[in-house]
């Protein structure tokens, strides 16, 4: 009997084993099927498409304010026209505003009152000059044009001292520097022949004299002396040529104040078309 269970257990053993091993397979089995249900989950949470926002988003087309910002057309101040020419002895609305356009740029006309005087023709001469057009003294349409244009005339010596004093004989001007910036332009008339000339050079301011001065040459008014006897002054007649026996004469209206505006030791350059200043770097 013993020997029959003996065999009866050796017949039943395969029977355990592939039981045991069929145990063993569905649990090794297990991962796969536990697994496949949150990996299965990407296709379902695959956002990236319905979250491309970039095309919803871009707005840069709609700031491009470049273009409607474009002011500089429409800052451009119109020009004002000129019904007819002025000259000395006309009166209105029309010759104040020329006395006020040169005095923006640093001419004197006298007071803006509306009247073409002896001082306005002076100015106008002065602006002529400059603008290297004949000095006739009247202010034609055409010229009032170049008036209201950006006006900015060269130094005769670049980069001289910031506070200086410029006389140009060929122009018949003389302009007035403080701190670099130009502060007068005025119409001069200087030395009128060989005999009595104005020299051309370098030269500073040395004594002055208020009021009245006379001289053996004549009387000058609120004299500033810069070579000996030489002197920018006032005078009233300050004629469209040289007149002078030497000296530079200045309208009487801008004599009155002119004393103010320099100073002892100031440099005045006299170009007589033949120096080539060479000045030191401005350190004024």
């Amino acid at each position: 009997m013993r020997r029959r269970e003996v065999i009866r257990l050796a017949a039943l053993a395969p029977v355990v084993l592939l039981a045991a091993a069929c145990e063993t397979r569905s649990d090794a089995e297990t991962p796969p099927s536990t697994a496949a249900g949150p990996t299965t989950d990407a296709p379902t949470t695959t956002i990236a498409p319905t979250t491309t926002v970039a095309p919803t988003t871009t707005i840069a087309p709609t700031t491009t304010v470049a273009p409607t910002t474009t002011v500089a057309p429409t800052t451009t101040v119109p020009l004002i026209p000129l019904a007819k020419p002025l000259k000395q002895g006309a009166r209105g609305d029309e010759v104040k505003l020329v006395q006020e356009r040169l005095i923006a740029l640093h001419f004197d006309p006298g007071v803006p009152d509306g009247v073409f005087d002896t001082p306005m023709t002076q100015a106008v001469w002065a602006f002529q000059k400059i603008a290297g057009v004949p000095a006739d003294g009247v202010v034609t349409p055409e010229l009032w044009t170049q008036m209201q244009q950006p006006f900015a005339p060269a130094p005769l010596v670049p980069l001289a001292e910031a506070d200086r004093v410029e006389v140009d004989l060929p122009r018949q001007v003389l302009l007035t520097y403080q701190g670099g910036n130009l502060v007068l332009i005025t119409h001069i008339s200087t030395g009128r022949s060989a005999r009595w000339p104005t020299p051309g050079g370098l030269f500073h301011f040395t004594w002055r004299v208020s009021g009245w001065r006379t001289s053996e040459l004549g009387r000058l008014y609120n004299p500033v002396y810069f070579n000996k006897g030489i002197a920018i002054h006032g005078e009233p007649s300050v004629p469209n040529r040289p007149a002078s026996h030497g000296c530079v004469r200045i309208p009487m209206h801008i004599a009155k104040y002119y004393p103010s505006l320099v100073v002892s030791g100031e440099p005045v350059y006299v170009q007589d078309g033949f120096h080539a200043f060479t000045p030191p770097l401005a350190t004024m």
